[in-house]
């Protein structure tokens, strides 16, 4: 395996498609999972990523690295977690010698795009890394009507407002979706998530950064048309896969370091190799920093010292109300999850603490 510091890739004998694709990878900020139109949200108007899924194969289990916008967005374009690039907090640089997905692709001929205006200017084969952000939202959208999630308590103020500008926001960012999409080349392999998802008011919390499936849990699929069929996969996904299986599919290998998983094989058919967990990061550097581990539909959380925060399964318990950590009924399978931790944050080399 090549070393991360001499990131020039080789070229697989197989290219995907035997071409080189177009490569437009669109980051959605703090647009959650469980507001996908997959995930049967009333509330949500969102018809380009709608369209858009349609047309790719999308992942119902993803999961944000960091829960952060800036550690999220860092960890997918590393394929690192933020423990190791350096990227723990909102603002906070990369660690020297990190190489970037831009980076490495540039360094295989790609040249780098920026901006939606752009994409249909240039030159093949291309990169556009496109971070959507609207910071306001269509007038309209703020008067629909929300529902409002089981798990919001009846004494989180604001709570229906609060909802309706989120999806107000969300609709900002389909319409930027919906003018990426028509400036895209038709066969681009183009891949759409999220750093982050919200809150607001779930659990009685607003904001992000959280191990809970509003916070945790975002949206993605990926379109490449001729290599990868329309199609739903319930497999456990990280932003940090989201690298290694961009490289793959342009027909380059990752470099050494990448702590992320190769979904090609995955997205092209379904049947290619899957996690057995995924596993999560927050508040690093702070005396609330947590680890989050997902193994099948179980959930476990844990401060920076490996102390148990939380049990959950997410069939019987999709809200995350339960917390079943002191339930003495529980004692095998939090002992299963708790090993597993363990070993997930030995093979990611999760051993410093920071504070």
């Amino acid at each position: 395996m090549i070393h991360r510091r001499a990131f020039l890739l080789t070229p697989l004998a197989l290219r995907a498609a035997g071409r080189r694709p177009n490569v437009v990878l669109i980051v959605a900020r703090g647009w959650r999972g469980v507001s996908a139109p997959w995930s049967n949200d009333p509330n949500l108007h969102a018809p380009n990523l709608s369209k858009f899924a349609g047309g790719a194969m999308v992942f119902l289990r993803a999961y944000s690295a960091s829960p952060s916008p800036g550690p999220g967005r860092a960890a997918i374009l590393t394929g690192r977690f933020p423990h190791v690039n350096g990227a723990i907090r909102d603002g906070a640089a990369l660690a020297k010698g990190e190489v970037t997905l831009g980076q490495a692709l540039a360094a295989a001929g790609y040249q780098a795009v920026q901006g939606i205006e752009a994409l249909g200017k240039a030159r093949p084969p291309f990169y556009a890394d496109l971070l959507l952000d609207a910071p306001g939202a269509p007038g309209g959208a703020y008067a629909t009507p929300v529902q409002i999630r089981q798990n919001v308590p009846a004494e989180f103020k604001n709570a229906r407002e609060s909802l309706a500008a989120y999806y107000g926001r969300l609709a900002g960012l389909d319409a930027q979706l919906g003018k990426a999409l028509a400036a895209a080349p038709e066969d681009a392999l183009v891949v759409f998530t999220s750093d982050s998802g919200a809150q607001i008011g779930s659990q009685g919390i607003a904001g992000n950064d959280l191990p809970f499936e509003e916070s945790a849990r975002v949206p993605l699929a990926i379109r490449f048309p001729g290599v990868i069929a329309a199609g739903a996969s319930d497999a456990l996904v990280s932003g940090v896969d989201l690298a290694p299986t961009i490289l793959a599919l342009c027909g380059e290998t990752p470099y050494e370091g990448m702590q992320g998983s190769d979904l090609s094989a995955l997205a092209r058919g379904g049947y290619g190799q899957r996690r057995e967990w995924v596993f999560a990061e927050g508040k690093i550097g702070t005396p609330d920093e947590w680890r989050m581990l997902v193994q099948g539909l179980d959930k476990i959380t844990v401060d920076a010292r490996g102390e148990v925060l939380g049990l959950y399964n997410l069939a019987a318990d999709p809200y995350e109300r339960i917390n079943r950590a002191q339930d003495p009924t529980q004692q095998l399978k939090l002992d299963e999850l708790s090993a597993a931790m363990r070993a997930a944050r030995s093979q990611l080399l999760d051993f410093r603490r920071r504070y």
